[in-house]
């Protein structure tokens, strides 16, 4: 694995002063991951915040019984997790690494304490999660507008081929 970057080069932490970085960098927990390996499971207790400093991850929905949907892929610098760290710990979607991946892990417990006693710190990465999930929203809109674009033409596909038929099944069958 590459060399982990220090903490000012990774986004979540790069509007964070010194003392804030120290602040946060005693939550630190290093982990790493082999490609395949999960960091997060769709329904599971979602407890950490993965802060990916190498590698990349996928992130995959359960859309049908048996078949998961790739709903993005995510590579380092970057962040997993943050809404089970900021809503309900109950992971809305499995996060697979796609490549050997590196990474910080931020306990949701830990962190939550640090909001309680108004830590400027833990207010500055909410602004950052919060701009991190904005951009990540803004890509689920494009993918929903274009998933209705797609149905809308195969909608109208459908109708010419049902007239289409209709119109060859009044003009060669007798009764």
């Amino acid at each position: 694995m590459k060399e982990t970057p220090p903490l000012p080069d990774i986004p979540l932490f790069e509007r964070l002063n010194d003392d804030e970085r120290e602040e946060l960098g005693g939550l630190l927990e290093t982990t790493g991951f082999g490609p395949g390996e999960s960091l997060i499971e769709e329904g599971e207790q979602e407890e950490k915040l993965y802060i990916l400093t190498s590698g990349t991850v996928e992130v995959y929905k359960q859309v049908l019984p048996r078949h998961r949907q790739l709903l993005a892929t995510i590579k380092a610098p970057s962040v997993v997790g943050e809404m089970g760290l900021l809503t309900k710990p109950c992971a809305a979607a499995t996060v697979v690494a796609k490549t050997a991946v590196e990474a910080h892990g931020i306990q949701r417990d830990r962190f939550l304490s640090m909001l309680d006693a108004e830590s400027p710190a833990a207010y500055k990465v909410v602004h950052e999660l919060g701009r991190t999930l904005a951009g990540r929203m803004a890509k689920t809109d494009d993918s929903i507008a274009e998933v209705i674009v797609q149905l809308e033409r195969a909608n109208r596909r459908e109708s010419r081929d049902l007239n289409t038929f209709q119109d060859k099944l009044i003009r060669e069958w007798s009764f």
